[in-house]
């Protein structure tokens, strides 16, 4: 196992035993590790309601697992693509229609007055298009992975766990464990 692929899967068991002591101190246990959400000078939390606050604070953890888990295989894909087939491999290793799609959210956001998200158009993608990516170039990652019908079966159940949490619902207690376990058995198909 390369030395990068190490690094990874050690900052990803710190993720996990973090999100673990961040539960400890959410069921009461202070510990001093987590961090509360600290006011802001522009905008005031306390103008939401008590019951929004608190799932905010619950879904936290999730959000912050996945954000780091997403952005983890995004990274993974870059560099094993990038090392193989040099800095243009999004236009020569990635399918043409899943190209088009990023380019057509690129050239929405150019019409937003906001910072551009990223000058990586692998950052414009989901995990459905992230399993394309690695399904349609799995000899150059099946030296990392166990095998591809796990990486698509972990992806795909992430990505159905990952929706209430992109979009600011709540998972109950079954949903929290099933996501965290499925995070786990990503860290485990690593080679």
């Amino acid at each position: 196992m390369r030395f990068e692929d190490e690094l990874k899967l050690f900052g990803m068991k710190n993720l996990l035993l973090e999100a673990d002591l961040f539960q400890l101190e959410q069921g009461g246990i202070d510990i001093g590790h987590a961090q509360t959400v600290k006011k802001d000078e522009t905008v005031d939390v306390d103008v939401f309601e008590a019951d929004v606050r608190q799932g905010a604070r619950q879904m936290l953890e999730l959000y912050y697992l996945h954000f780091c888990l997403e952005n983890s295989v995004r990274k993974t894909i870059i560099e094993t693509l990038k090392d193989k087939y040099g800095l243009n491999w999004w236009n020569t290793k990635v399918p043409k229609p899943l190209r088009g799609k990023v380019e057509k959210y690129r050239e929405q956001e150019k019409d937003m007055p906001f910072s551009e998200r990223s000058e990586e158009p692998i950052y414009y993608t989901d995990f459905k298009d992230l399993i394309e990516i690695i399904e349609n170039n799995w000899a150059d990652f099946s030296d990392l992975f166990r095998g591809i019908e796990s990486v698509k079966y972990l992806l795909n159940a992430l990505n159905v766990l990952r929706r209430p949490i992109a979009h600011s619902a709540l998972l109950n207690s079954d949903e929290i464990q099933r996501f965290k376990l499925h995070i786990k058995d990503w860290i485990r198909i690593q080679m």
